[in-house]
């Protein structure tokens, strides 16, 4: 594994630990019984959610699809600025998920059924984006 890719996947773990973190704030929580958030606001969370998610798999392809097929290399130091960065906006979608379920987790009152859909699905999503050395081929 070579340094920037360690770099890498010490970012990818450290964003996977903050999605656990969210998870145990919510159900540790205690709130006090109130009204409940307008339904609306669930729809248009769960509308961003999935578009982050297609967007997550559009911008892998378009940022780190070069290095997959084996046309980009770590070697120069450009790409492996472009491999960071593409990583970086990769993680970020898919960890914006979850943070989307940590807020309406708390416009909900710390109900589980509308903040463990996000947080689950988030680390779906970093698990199926691990930086793995293998899915990246050396180029030719």
């Amino acid at each position: 594994m070579k340094p920037v890719q360690l770099v890498v996947f010490i970012i990818w773990g450290a964003l996977c630990s903050s999605l656990v973190i969210y998870a145990v704030m919510l159900s540790s929580m205690t709130f006090a019984p109130s009204q409940t958030a307008p339904r609306s606001m669930g729809q248009i969370i769960a509308l961003i959610a999935g578009s982050a998610t297609v967007l997550s798999f559009l911008m892998r392809r378009l940022l780190l699809g070069g290095f997959a097929s084996g046309a980009l290399s770590l070697d120069d130091p450009q790409q492996r600025g472009r491999f960071i960065a593409g990583h970086v906006v990769v993680f970020a979608l898919s960890e914006g998920i979850g943070v989307l379920g940590f807020v309406n987790g708390i416009l909900s009152n710390g109900q589980g059924d509308n903040w463990l859909p996000y947080i689950g699905l988030s680390l779906v999503l970093m698990l199926l984006h691990i930086p793995l050395p293998s899915r990246f081929k050396p180029a030719a």
